[in-house]
């Protein structure tokens, strides 16, 4: 299509003004080949004729359609020109407040002059590993870019940032490297990120200045080089620096500062440190107080120091280094106060006194008069002599100054040289980006060699900059096989050669400073002379100091003076030797550095023919031109040989008002920064380019139907495009995209346009027909009904007379009498049918009422009866209740009881023992008392036969023999009388014995354990019956052997009357002893029989209450469904009930045998006068019963069968193994790791698991535990654990839902302590002996974390979809937001074979989760949080994209957004998951979607937003207004004044202030007790998991 027949009737088009550079104006009439005239009409409402050559028509530019203007990248624009660049750039920076706008490659950032909410760590993430177009333009978009493209291509970046003084320049570089430090953590102790950042504060410190620009220029130019690692994160960075500033040390323009460091250091002078510095104000020094004010507003000198000094610490720099570098410049302070005074005929002088020249020569350690002498005279070498001559007064101040720039040059290159050493860290560099702060293009109204050089600069960057474009446009080309055609783009290098070229104007500058009497007057000459042909260098007409070249952007006007100076940098050999002879070694080692780099430069010697003379100047020294060009040739090679990637920096305004826009200022930087250029290269092209896909939903209205209903769809677009525009080189079909030329996509808006405006208007005409149509048939409708009244009225006038009005007046009596008749007999007829049904409906209401009060009287008697009754079940219930709580309460009592009479037994046997011991203690002196009497019974014998022999002795022999008997009745008497006394202590012995049994009953409180021993010790009675018996058998022989020792015994007591008598007396006492011993545990005995008997009634009460509780189960069980628990719990009573009863009359038949059994040989003993055989028997008895350690065999014995009792049950029949069974397994420590490898390490999440109960492998090691805490075996519990917590950690990452769900399980068992007030059931399962409170602690944290972990990995399988889904995919069909992409969306291609996710994939994605998570038994508490937290990232993403993605900021998005919420919520209650509140994670983007589709235009739409807008912050309810886009011409823009309306409204509005919500924020997770209904003696371990080592107890 001819771009004339565009200038049509409502288009609109640019033309130029002197005050907006362009403005609009729109068409009044068609403009057709031949007119002189377009005729305009301006926005202001007033006519314009704009005047048009027929022969050679220059028409103004069209302007964009409103629906492609505010987009984010420049190149989507249909016309590329200049006015369509400005005016974008003026709608997003003005309206919408955005700062960054794409231009192709370049990021054009304008400077806002305020601090905005976008650079915060949050925005990081979200850009971070985002594909650079898919979200709004951004200084992060760009680095991340670079960042990955350099893992993605191994290839070294760089982004160059440029612009003029005040532009942004520093902060944008100084964003980039954030970026890159926070997205590239080192993860090493030397914070190498930290450091790169801390490098900003010290160069600007010593690098930029105040000026009338800018606030904080930077004064010099700066490459950093991040270096990076294989692994792509920072090891280190490296700072060059170009073409510092010097002579602002010496010299500032009104309104402008020096070095910011220097008021840093004025502004600290009180400090301790600086004392001996002896510093002043700053304005009382000549260096910093020329440009008039020494502050800047919201600028703290004072603090800004205290954060140099600090990055200075944190990049390693002691604190020695930095107060040399603190002298350095204090010195310079003092060196510009010193005063220099003429002296006449060409001399000068300093005063002797001058006290700042003191103070220079004492920090740097110079001579004061060596440093007079050579700063006010001149050493000239002549041939055959050298003259000191002096110099005035001027020449001496710009040496003094001369002095001042190079010392502080030295220092700058030291500061930059130690920060770099500091940035170096250990390890290989793999790759590096660049980040480039440079100047750019300047004019002013005074250019000199500073600006020459800045424009040198430009000019190289701009050259390399369009070779780029160039390559990239072909790049593209090539990729969508579209033929290539060379492009005509502007080519600087003749600019380049004019500057650097042979004979150029660098060369001839150093030419000239060859030359002692070189002046700048004599170079610009010969630059006339040489470069007058040259058609971009011109000589200006009305001076003579000047010339003018043609940069690139514009002509510059270059003042000569001060060139050569400049370029020579020259400084007196004579200083320069003074200050290398410096006591200061820091200074001096400035100059030995010089020294050094210049021998090292001269690489010919030729040696003279006579001595040499030192040059004075140092002539063959490298000019400051020839550096800059070799450092810019260097600079150039590095950007050649990585990915650039532009930023150009704009400033808006020369006021620094945040958020004005001066398009005069704007344009002339725009100019000058190639963004135009790279806008005419797009424009020669094919500038817009749409995919397939984006050209078919926009315009498929369109397409006739016959090719809507094509199943291809690139065709379809092909064949569409083929109709409408008939120009084939309007346009070219790509692999993946279309490309239009200029102006093309706006004719294609304007037919879709009209194609809208004409279904519109269809739709109105029909709609207003139906409306007049229904308006006259109404209007019809009434006009007939009046016309039927008025000819009524007119042919009543014509008949009416008198005669007919008497008449009438007659007939109307009649009427009125006679109707009244009428009405009087209808009215008595309805009376009395009135009343007859009055009558008969009174009855019946009366009847009605009488059976209701006799069905209520019934139904109160119902009641009655029905209420007595359950309050009779209540009670009755209540009753049983209570009975029960008696019940128990009664065998607890009866259990202490029985545990307290065993205590005494125990002690009756203890109290046995020792009387046993002493009885046969006692036993042994009788028989050694027998022995003795059988030895005197002997000797009677003996004493006889000598009688017989000699009976004459017989008197004598007698008195002999009374005389040893009575010898042994004393000695028996004596041992009697010992054995009294040890009875007696015996009797205090037992006195003793019962304080203690008093004192151990009180102390007695372990029930539980009482009743276990109990009931082992009544399993194990039938063994000690036969004990008993065999007791019994040794008994009677030792009863046999005892009479056999007695009748020997009797004639021994007959000889020895008193021994007997003695002895006699002696058991006499020991038998009353005994027998109060023997009818105290008779007492026992009958006391334990009457206890038993009462525990047996008890037990019959309880088996009634049991019987009710049966019946009243049977009764409930008939009128509901069973209750398995309960009939658990009754079978369990009655089992229990059974068992006690058998155990009860199986004690009282043991305990009456063994008291009947202890009576007789009691009796027996006693008769017999053996009573220590009955004690004895007494003993084994009890000891059987409570064995001891004394008794060893009879306690081996009966552990022996204890034992054997236990374990029993395992070889029972399978019947009978859950009646025994204690819900524990056994294991072997050895047995350990397998436990742990088999259920924990080696436990898949399919096969095996699937089909076993929730939570098994938690139950069997809980098992495990309780047996462990049964044994009391702390070391195999804590080894248990230890290994149980260990396994866990193992597999966290390869199986987190079990371990989970284990871990949760497992810490949930642990609670049961007994500590805790759990159900009886739950108080069975408890720990009895170990406190695990340490363990749940560390389960408690393991379960935090593995829920997190768990969280975290859902979240990254689900948060790839949440964008594409919620945002990008388009739920709700015909509704299409599509808009121009531009050149940021080139890279991807709808026919990729990429997954495209949609709602559907987010519901299916969460479906999978829940019934995961439901598979495996996961509580559901927990697995509402799970839900909830994921539908926060969701809310959250879904958010922060909006906020950070204009595109998506349409009333279409809004109702796209509302119904994917609304799936959501179905989503939520076909789960059942409402209560789980996760619906309300997604009210501030249910708002966000509001604010989307809401009207926002009056002050009413402000106040609803205002008010319903709560989960919005004002920054995000302001962003999403100011980035709303409208999708059609129908829909208008959000305007300045309603958004600020908004925030007044919002001014008192408290929360937050971020612009992000934080994705990576978890909600506290709270793990809900639930007690487990398994019963653990009832649990079968799967033989799968092959456990076969653990034994069920």
């Amino acid at each position: 299509m001819a771009v004339l027949e565009l200038y049509t009737q409502y288009n609109r088009v640019w033309i130029p003004d002197a005050e907006h550079v362009w403005k609009s104006a729109e068409i009044l009439r068609d403009f057709h080949s031949g007119d002189n005239v377009l005729d305009l009409l301006l926005e202001d409402g007033t006519e314009y004729r704009f005047p048009v050559d027929p022969s050679k028509p220059q028409l103004p530019p069209l302007r964009n359609p409103d629906i492609l203007v505010g987009e984010n990248d420049l190149t989507a624009l249909s016309y590329l020109h200049e006015p369509a660049v400005l005016h974008n750039l003026k709608v997003r920076f003005v309206e919408s407040r955005i700062i960054y706008t794409y231009c192709g490659i370049i990021l054009v950032a304008v400077n806002p002059y305020k601090q905005l909410p976008v650079y915060g760590d949050a925005i990081i993430h979200a850009y971070s590993g985002q594909n650079m177009g898919d979200m709004d333009p951004h200084i992060f978009a760009v680095a991340e870019e670079a960042y990955k493209q350099m893992a993605r291509n191994h290839k070294n970046q760089s982004i160059i940032v440029s612009g003029e003084s005040g532009a942004g320049k520093t902060v944008s570089a100084r964003y980039a490297m954030r970026y890159f430090a926070v997205v590239s953590k080192s993860g090493s102790q030397t914070r190498v990120e930290d450091k790169v950042l801390a490098s900003n504060p010290i160069t600007e410190a010593i690098g930029n200045a105040k000026t009338t620009r800018n606030d904080n220029s930077s004064r010099f130019g700066k490459y950093t080089e991040i270096s990076f690692d294989r692994r792509y994160r920072i090891i280190g960075a490296n700072m060059r620096t170009y073409l510092l500033e010097k002579s602002r040390v010496v010299f500032q323009a009104d309104n402008e500062r020096n070095y910011h460091i220097f008021y840093q250091m004025c502004s600290s002078a009180n400090l301790p440190e600086f004392k001996n510095l002896r510093l002043l104000t700053a304005d009382k020094f000549r260096y910093t107080c020329m440009g008039g004010d020494t502050t800047i507003e919201g600028v703290d000198d004072k603090k800004d120091m205290e954060e140099t000094r600090r990055t200075f610490s944190l990049l390693g720099l002691k604190e020695a280094f930095q107060l040399d570098v603190f002298r350095v410049l204090a010195a310079i302070l003092h060196l510009g106060n010193v005063e220099i005074r003429s002296s006449g005929d060409d001399r000068s002088s300093v005063p002797p006194g001058d006290p700042h020249l003191a103070v220079f020569c004492e920090l740097l350690g110079v001579s004061a008069d060596g440093l007079v002498r050579w700063l006010c005279h001149r050493r000239i070498v002549l041939v055959a002599e050298t003259v000191v001559k002096p110099v005035p007064r001027e020449r001496a101040v710009n040496a003094r100054d001369a002095l001042a720039k190079q010392i502080y040059a030295h220092l700058f290159d030291c500061i930059i040289n130690r920060i770099n050493a500091a940035l170096q860290v250990p390890g290989k560099q793999h790759a590096f980006i660049g980040v480039l702060d440079i100047y750019g293009f300047e004019t002013f109204d005074i250019n000199s060699f500073e600006q020459f050089c800045i424009n040198y600069a430009n000019e190289k960057l701009q050259q390399q900059f369009n070779l780029h474009v160039f390559k990239l446009e072909q790049e593209e080309y090539m990729k969508e096989d579209i033929p290539w055609t060379l492009i005509d783009f502007y080519d600087n290098q003749p600019v380049i050669d004019l500057i650097e070229a042979k004979m150029g104007i660098l060369d001839l500058l150093d030419e000239e400073c060859l030359f002692p009497q070189g002046t700048d007057q004599s170079w610009l000459q010969k630059l006339y002379n040489y470069l007058d042909t040259n058609p971009l260098f011109e000589k200006p007409r009305l001076s003579n100091e000047a010339f003018v070249i043609q940069h690139f952007a514009d002509k510059v006007e270059y003042q000569c003076r001060g060139f050569l100076e400049k370029n020579r940098d020259a400084l007196y050999e004579e200083l320069v030797d003074l200050m290398r002879g410096s006591e200061f070694p820091f200074l001096a080692n400035f100059f030995q550095e010089e020294e050094r780099n210049t021998a090292t430069s001269k690489t010919v010697k030729v040696r003279p023919a006579r001595p040499s003379v030192k040059p004075a100047n140092k002539q063959l020294r490298t000019s400051v031109g020839d550096k800059f060009h070799s450092s810019l040739s260097l600079l150039m090679e590095t950007l050649n040989a990585t990915t650039p990637h532009y930023v150009r920096c704009i400033k808006p305004n020369d006021e620094k008002l945040p958020f004005e826009y001066d398009s005069g200022r704007v344009v002339q930087q725009l100019r000058a920064c190639g963004v135009l250029e790279t806008i005419r290269i797009s424009a020669q092209s094919y500038p817009s380019r749409w995919t397939y896909i984006e050209f078919y939903s926009r315009y498929s209205i369109l397409m006739s139907h016959l090719e809507a209903d094509l199943n291809d769809k690139k065709q379809t677009c092909k064949n569409v495009l083929q109709r409408l525009i008939q120009d084939s080189n309007q346009y070219k079909f790509g692999r993946t995209k279309i490309f239009f030329r200029a102006g093309q996509v706006a004719y294609l808006e304007k037919l879709r346009l009209d194609r809208l405006r004409g279904a519109c208007v269809t739709i109105q005409k029909h709609v207003r027909g139906w409306s007049q149509r229904r308006r006259y048939l109404a209007v019809r409708q009434a006009a007939i009904i009046l016309q039927q009244y008025i000819r009524g009225k007119r042919t009543i006038r014509k008949t009416v007379s008198a005669t007919t009005l008497k008449q009438g007046w007659a007939a109307v009596v009649i009427q009125r009498y006679w109707r009244g008749y009428r009405v009087r007999q209808v009215y008595h007829v309805v009376r009395l049918a009135s009343i007859t049904i009055q009558a008969f409906t009174r009855g019946w209401m009366a009847r009605k009422r009488y059976k209701k009060m006799l069905k209520e009287h019934k139904a109160l008697v119902l009641q009655k009866y029905a209420r007595a009754w359950l309050a009779r079940r209540r009670f009755q219930t209540m009753r049983r209740l209570v009975l029960n709580v008696q019940l128990s309460y009664r065998v607890q009592q009866l259990r202490k009881k029985v545990e307290e009479q065993n205590k005494e037994n125990r002690g009756l046997m203890e109290r046995l023992t020792s009387l046993a011991n002493s009885h046969s203690q006692t036993v042994d002196r009788l028989q050694g008392l027998e022995a003795k009497l059988e030895k005197s019974s002997n000797q009677k014998a003996s004493l006889e036969a000598r009688e017989k022999k000699a009976k004459e002795d017989a008197s004598l022999v007698s008195i002999e023999v009374n005389a040893q008997s009575f010898i042994q009745f004393v000695n028996i008497f004596n041992e009697v009388k010992t054995l009294k006394e040890e009875i007696k202590r015996l009797k205090e012995e037992r006195v003793s014995l019962q304080r203690k049994i008093e004192e151990g009953e009180q102390l007695n409180a372990d029930l539980q354990e009482q009743v276990i021993q109990l009931t082992k010790h009544v399993k194990a009675i039938p063994e000690l019956r036969r004990d008993l018996n065999n007791l019994q058998n040794q008994k009677n022989n030792m009863d046999r052997k005892m009479k056999q020792q007695s009748e020997q015994a009797k004639s021994t007591i007959f000889l020895l009357f008193y021994s007997s008598e003695v002895l006699e007396n002696h058991q006499r006492e020991q038998k009353e002893r005994y027998d109060t011993q023997v009818e105290g545990l008779t007492l026992k005995v009958d006391h334990l029989q009457n206890e038993n008997s009462k525990l047996q009634n008890l037990f019959q009460e309880k088996s009634n209450v049991n019987e009710n509780i049966h019946q009243e189960v049977s009764r409930l069980s008939s009128e509901n469904s069973i209750i398995p628990e309960l009939k658990l719990q009754v079978s369990e009573l009655q089992r229990q009930k059974q068992e006690l009863e058998g155990l009860v009359e199986e004690q009282n038949r043991e305990l009456a045998g063994i008291s009947e059994d202890f009576s007789f040989f009691v009796r027996q003993s006693h008769h017999e006068g053996h009573l220590h055989i009955g004690i004895l028997l007494v003993l084994l008895l009890f000891s059987s019963c409570h064995p001891k350690e004394k008794d060893k065999e009879i306690t081996n014995t009966l552990h022996r069968r204890i034992t054997e009792e236990s374990t029993q049950p395992k070889q029972a029949s399978p019947s009978a193994i859950p009646k025994d069974y204690l819900g524990m397994l056994e294991y072997k420590r050895e047995d350990e790791p397998r436990l742990i490898q088999n259920i924990v390490l080696d436990l898949k999440p399919k096969g095996v698991v699937v089909n076993m109960i929730p939570g098994l492998p938690a139950y069997i090691l809980f098992m495990c535990v309780r047996h462990a805490d049964y044994l009391n075996d702390e070391m195999k519990l804590k080894s248990l654990m230890n290994a149980i917590i260990g396994g866990i950690k193992k597999v966290i990452m390869v199986r987190l839902i079990l371990s989970l769900l284990n871990t949760t399980d497992i810490f949930m068992f642990q609670s049961y302590h007994k500590d805790f007030e759990f159900t009886p059931r739950q108080i069975k399962n408890c720990l009895k002996n170990f406190d695990l409170s340490e363990h749940r602690q560390i389960l408690s944290d393991l379960a935090i974390h593995i829920y997190h972990q768990f969280i975290t990995t859902m979240e990254k399988a689900l948060t790839p979809a949440i964008v594409p889904g919620m945002l990008e995919h388009e739920s709700l069909q015909g509704i299409s937001s599509m808009k121009p992409t531009g050149f940021r969306k080139r890279s991807s291609s709808v026919y990729e074979d990429s997954e495209t996710y949609t709602i559907s994939s987010i519901l299916q994605q969460l479906t999978v989760f829940h019934s995961t998570m439901n598979h495996h038994g996961m509580d559901q508490g927990l697995v509402r949080q799970a839900i909830k937290q994921l539908f926060f990232l969701i809310g959250a993403t879904t958010l922060n994209n909006i906020m950070l993605r204009k595109d998506m900021c349409s009333c279409r998005k809004g109702m796209q957004i509302r119904c994917n919420i609304s799936y959501l919520e179905e989503w939520l209650k076909e789960k059942e998951l409402q209560s789980s509140n996760a619906i309300d994670t997604l009210r501030p983007l249910s708002q966000a979607a509001w604010l989307l589709q809401v009207n926002k235009s009056t002050d009413d739409d402000a106040k609803d937003i205002a008010e319903k807008c709560t989960e919005l912050n004002p920054v995000q309810i302001v962003k999403i207004l100011n980035s709303y886009t409208p999708i059609d011409d129908f829909e208008k823009r959000v305007t300045s004044s309603f958004v600020r309306k908004v925030q007044g409204l919002l001014q008192d509005h408290e929360g937050s202030t971020q612009l992000m919500l934080d994705t990576d924020y978890h909600f506290q997770v709270m793990f809900p007790f639930c007690s487990s209904s398994q019963a653990l003696e009832l649990l079968q371990v799967p033989n799968s998991l092959h456990l076969d080592f653990l034994n069920r107890i």
